[in-house]
């Protein structure tokens, strides 16, 4: 998505944010935010992709803080506490089936977006948790016309976002692959933020129920020409694409990819929401063709 105006304080907040809850020393923070404002002025225009501008800047603040995964504990402890509601969303289920099962597990990995530690309203009670994972309303629903799209799909690409409610996406490639599906998750070849990377969807074993491939780049979303090849061609050649994350929308929302889209997201900021027409903080399930 081309940046916006409120873009450029926000990517600054999130990259900051970074630099000054690290573990340097005051001169090196200060060193740091200065290295960071100076890349920011010189790669920043009116056309900038927020996809672009976001990866570069985190890749610069890997750098800068000599941490390859900045977000490696906030990772752990989402997919903890992920794992300490599955059996309650399998109870909530547990009389569905086929594809009423399916759209079920479906609004929780959207809904499960609500575990992202590096962007709010990250919460550790497990009662407020679970009542919003088990809440079934969508504000823009497409989920009717992207299980007709499913049950015509032969090959299906997921492309995976954060850690946590990736577990919750292992319950969705579980039950397409159960329905026979060709099953092609998505990951992160290094480390973006808090999303799930290949060395970690591995270790969750997703590998067992699917082919998991790496994008080889620690890029925010799947841009192609940014990605491996491998990752590309299977792109181009699905049947359907599973894109989870606002991301992944911005990404594919000038430049889509051949095959349906459908988007599973939280709209978390106005630019992102105004493209829709909806507000933010709507749960968002969108086929795009």
């Amino acid at each position: 998505m081309r940046i916006r105006a409120e873009c450029i304080p926000c990517l600054l907040r999130v990259r900051m944010n970074e630099i000054l809850e690290s573990n340097l020393p005051e001169e090196e923070k200060l060193k740091a935010e200065l290295e960071l404002l100076n890349f920011f002025s010189k790669n920043v225009s009116p056309q900038s992709s927020t996809i672009e501008l976001a990866s570069k800047c985190f890749s610069l603040v890997k750098k800068l803080l000599k941490n390859p995964d900045p977000y490696k504990e906030y990772k752990i402890r989402s997919n903890y506490i992920a794992n300490s509601l599955i059996p309650t969303v399998l109870s909530q289920i547990k009389e569905t089936s086929g594809y009423k099962r399916l759209r079920s597990l479906l609004i929780v990995s959207i809904n499960a977006n609500i575990l992202d530690p590096g962007a709010p309203p990250f919460t550790r009670n497990l009662n407020e948790l679970k009542s919003k994972l088990l809440n079934y309303e969508l504000t823009l629903d497409d989920t009717q016309r992207i299980l007709d799209v499913v049950r015509r799909s032969r090959r299906i690409v997921y492309l995976l976002d954060n850690a946590g409610e990736a577990v919750f996406d292992k319950l969705v490639v579980e039950e397409l692959a159960k329905a026979g599906k060709e099953i092609i998750v998505v990951a992160k070849g290094g480390a973006y933020q808090n999303d799930i990377t290949y060395e970690e969807v591995i270790e969750m074993g997703f590998n067992e129920v699917a082919r998991v491939l790496s994008t080889k780049s620690d890029y925010a979303a799947v841009l192609l020409g940014r990605v491996s090849d491998e990752v590309s061609r299977m792109i181009i050649s699905a049947d359907l694409i599973i894109a989870k994350g606002m991301a992944n929308y911005e990404a594919f929302l000038y430049t889509p990819p051949p095959p349906p889209v459908a988007h599973l997201f939280i709209a978390k900021c106005r630019p992102v929401a105004d493209t829709l027409g909806i507000s933010v903080g709507s749960k968002v399930a969108l086929l795009r063709y």
